[in-house]
């Protein structure tokens, strides 16, 4: 039995855009369920999730209340409720390509296979802009966008680093989910930033020091809808802050918080992303001194950004003994988020 755990919240339309492409998998419908959790969303989500229940009978799907913000509690509370041995977790702006079940399955039939990932493309609802190139990596036939969480590593299956499983197509054994702790914060609300943690990353780290094995699969495919507001400065700008909260949160946890006694300014060799960024970048301006002057400054702008991000959760935790205790925790299972409040940063 395969679980597949669909985090939502207010997305009531890419949402049944989602479990459509479930529905018509090349799978068998007794073999895997579909668990819809939804994260507080005051949309329509609830009766689009009832009425698709109630449409397909013959399929396994259930609607699960999860009022309790953040990525992290629908992932957990869909995981304490699932019964399948394998866990899918996916975003719910994503549309799985009809044979994206079977090959997840079949990735797993190989019992030294913990973790499976797939292709990540992407659905553009415009013309992506031009400085959207930067963000892309290409080495190998190997391509990736950490930012958008689009990846393509061709079309062999082949074992990966399990840090390139990302979350909007993830899926592990539950009991290797349950034994390497879970995930952390992840997608927290904006007024709630100080709480965000690394999500998948931090699992995957620890299945990495483990010598668990990752399996890339081609046909574990899914489509990523990445809309006009996503392909904006604005988007990246929040994107890149967000990035340096994740960043400060693993780097406290690296150091058994012991953290920030003097130094508050990140190092920038945190993410990979960014030096594939600052790697792309270098190159263009050797090609083109007009487009590169545009591309630096887009460049600086989201470097303060990720430096504000980074900045602001280090004084948070700082000034709040018990927001450490939160970065620090064994596991979140228990993923109520604690009483603790911290004035946002103001905009730029």
């Amino acid at each position: 039995m395969i679980s597949i755990i669909i985090p939502t919240v207010n997305r009531f339309q890419s949402l049944q855009l989602a479990i459509e492409s479930l529905i018509k998998q090349n799978f068998p419908v007794e073999q895997f369920e579909i668990l819809i959790v939804d994260n507080g969303s005051t949309d329509a989500t609830k009766s689009v999730s009832e009425t698709i229940i109630e449409q397909y009978p013959s399929h396994q799907i259930y609607y699960i209340y999860e009022p309790e913000p953040g990525l992290l509690s629908g992932r957990h509370r869909g995981a304490l409720a699932a019964q399948g041995e394998i866990l899918t977790f996916i975003d719910d702006d994503i549309e799985a390509d009809v044979n994206w079940l079977q090959a997840i399955h079949e990735a797993f039939i190989d019992p030294t296979v913990q973790i499976v990932g797939g292709r990540n493309l992407p659905k553009y609802e415009v013309e992506p802009p031009r400085w959207l190139k930067y963000f892309w990596s290409e080495d190998h036939n190997r391509k990736l966008c950490g930012y958008l969480s689009l990846l393509d590593f061709g079309d062999q299956v082949q074992e990966i680093d399990p840090n390139y499983v990302w979350g909007l197509n993830f899926s592990i054994r539950k009991k290797i989910l349950f034994e390497l702790g879970g995930f952390h914060p992840d997608c927290i609300p904006s007024n709630l930033q100080h709480f965000q943690g690394d999500g998948e990353t931090g699992l995957t780290q620890k299945s990495k020091q483990l010598g668990y094995k990752a399996i890339y699969h081609p046909q574990a495919l899914v489509f990523h809808d990445v809309s006009r507001s996503r392909m904006t400065p604005e988007y990246f700008n929040k994107r890149f802050f967000y990035q340096g909260v994740a960043d400060s949160y693993t780097q406290i946890r690296k150091d058994g918080g012991n953290l920030v006694k003097n130094q508050v300014k990140p190092t920038l060799n945190l993410t990979f992303r960014w030096k594939i960024f600052l790697k792309n970048l270098k190159k263009q301006i050797l090609h083109s001194i007009n487009e590169g002057l545009e591309i630096s400054i887009l460049a600086d702008r989201f470097r303060l950004a990720y430096e504000r991000g980074y900045q602001f959760h280090q004084n948070a935790v700082r000034k709040h003994p018990e927001l450490l205790h939160w970065v620090l925790k064994e596991n979140y299972w228990e993923y109520k988020l604690p009483n603790i409040s911290v004035k946002p940063p103001r905009k730029r």
